[in-house]
């Protein structure tokens, strides 16, 4: 076979200890065809191949993000972005500005806001009111998330809109938190959230697809190929991502979870995970143990520092153990939501109850942020082999609050190393929207872990640049089965490339994308 593309950059850093460097790569029916010397790779071309010369580049497998949440960063990027806002009144000027150029009546929508970096403790109801919102957009309906998307923020029409009143109950798994009269303040914890997302007007066909085109879009931008998405959708959502995905013109290849309420019809027509093709797959069944640390709805083993508050457990182990069983006779992973160290011990027990189901089905299941875990626990984790699939980048905007909320509890936090050693399968991602799918941010969370507000969480659990890379890449391909396809550029492997202006072993600071290739075609190139 010819070559149809020949890539030509100063380095290939393949992530394939067998052949760790190389310095040209040949491509051909979206396919690597060689990896190898320039001479040796220059050999494969004929009249019809392209030749693409990359100086300076360094030339990586695509990257993974192992937990996405696809359509809603779509539709993200073009709501209020208050990850940047550094406190309360720069927020609601950002609402404000927003409701100047929105017509009357039109929902306004953002995330992003974090109680740590507002300076907000124990009483956020009493400061993320439906009143302060309601001066800032006194025409719309608001709802703004956190960044961790496990609270939610709402005015007074939001609520009204959703029919959230002085007597409406609380939901199952989730709280509305009362003024001192009983009223709603407007701040709202997990599953009360959803109480108000459901007044929003759903998506119509050609709003999901401008979603997903500008989610593919940015992430391509940012070097990455594959995306494995975690079942945050409603059924219109997942149904666009699936056609999108299926094209050979979309940017990205999609692992796409289901919502595991959802077994039942899945089973009853023989859906699996794995089944699709090479651009979509299904993905496992997707579960929550607890909340997130950000919205302090993260269940711990021991109370949060100056609190008698565990965390919310929201499917408790019985549950977990009913429903692992169920998806491993579906033949569907089952992939858990678990941030606090008495989440992943609840998942661990659960996992370790069923593992005579989803063992013999020779399915690998994933645990989803593995942010705090106690040692005793790691272990166990390692024992079991199962996916921690984790996203360093929160370490950047929780360091602060592990040590103000844990004390001495930090070094339970994010313990990458311990559980590559300890034998567990690392696969890395960003959670977007709740973070920003910065490829380069997470690395160097991983290497340096250091918190946006300087603080340092402890290096013995730091990764070195290449296993951090590894996690990005053939690990997260691991994690969900394509191991033999992606994540090492190799020869019969997918040809989803990423150049960068350097090689992030020698240097992680400064990094930039030149090129994106999915399937061997060209996906994102910067402008020169």
């Amino acid at each position: 076979m010819r070559a149809e593309t020949i890539l030509l950059p100063e380095r290939v850093r393949t992530l394939d200890p067998e052949r760790p460097l190389a310095d040209a790569v040949a491509l051909a029916g979206g396919r690597v065809l060689a990896v190898g010397s320039r001479d040796a790779v220059l050999d494969l071309r004929d009249g019809a191949t392209e030749v693409v010369s990359l100086p300076g580049a360094c030339l990586l497998p695509g990257f993974h993000d192992a937990h996405v949440h696809l359509a809603q960063y779509g539709r993200e990027l073009t709501a209020v972005d208050l990850q940047d806002a550094p406190d309360l009144a720069s927020g609601l000027e950002l609402v404000a500005a927003r409701a100047k150029r929105t017509s009357a009546g039109e929902w306004i929508t953002g995330s992003g806001f974090a109680l740590d970096r507002w300076g907000i403790g124990a009483d956020a109801g009493a400061v993320l009111t439906a009143a302060a919102l309601d001066v800032a957009a006194p025409h719309n309906p608001v709802l703004l998330r956190s960044q961790d998307h496990h609270a939610g923020w709402a005015n007074s029409a939001a609520l009204a809109a959703a029919g959230v009143r002085r007597e409406t109950a609380d939901p199952p798994r989730g709280t509305i938190v009362r003024a001192a009269d009983g009223a709603p303040s407007g701040y709202l914890l997990e599953h009360a959230v959803d109480l108000v997302t459901a007044a929003i007007p759903t998506p119509g066909r050609e709003a999901y697809a401008a979603a997903l085109h500008a989610a593919g879009a940015d992430m391509a931008a940012r070097g990455i190929t594959t995306v494995h998405h975690m079942a945050y959708e409603p059924p219109a959502g997942w149904r666009a991502i699936a056609d999108a995905a299926s094209s050979d013109d979309y940017q990205l290849r999609v692992w796409a979870c289901i919502p595991h309420a959802d077994l039942e019809r899945a089973a009853a027509i023989g859906i699996a995970t794995g089944q699709g093709g090479a651009r979509f797959a299904l993905g496992g069944a997707k579960f929550f143990a607890d909340g997130a640390l950000g919205s302090r709805t993260a269940l711990m083993l021991e109370p949060y520092e100056g609190s008698q508050e565990r965390g919310m457990a929201v499917e408790p182990l019985e549950v977990l153990c009913e429903r692992f069983r169920a998806a491993a006779e579906a033949g569907l992973t089952p992939v858990t939501h678990a941030i606090g160290d008495a989440a992943v011990r609840t998942v661990l027990e659960a996992l370790e109850a069923t593992a005579d189901a989803w063992r013999p089905a020779g399915l690998l299941p994933r645990i989803e942020h593995v942010q705090h875990v106690h040692a005793d626990d790691v272990a166990r984790l390692g024992r079991l082999g199962v996916v921690a699939s984790m996203q360093p980048i929160h370490l950047r905007f929780d360091a602060g609050s592990v040590v103000r909320w844990l004390g001495d509890r930090r070094d339970r936090a994010f313990p990458m190393r311990s559980l590559a050693a300890a034998g567990a399968l690392l696969a890395f991602g960003s959670d977007a929207p709740v973070a920003r799918p910065d490829v380069f941010e997470g690395l160097r969370a991983a290497v340096r872990r250091h918190g946006v507000d300087g603080t340092v969480l402890p290096m013995e659990e730091a990764l070195g640049p290449e296993a951090a890379l590894e996690a990005f890449t053939h690990g997260a391909a691991r994690a969900i089965g394509w191991g033999h396809r992606s994540g090492r550029v190799r020869r019969g492997y997918d040809a989803d490339l990423v150049a960068l202006d350097h090689d992030p072993v020698d240097d992680l600071d400064d990094l930039q994308v030149l090129a994106t290739l999915s399937a061997g075609r060209f996906t994102y190139r910067a402008e020169s």
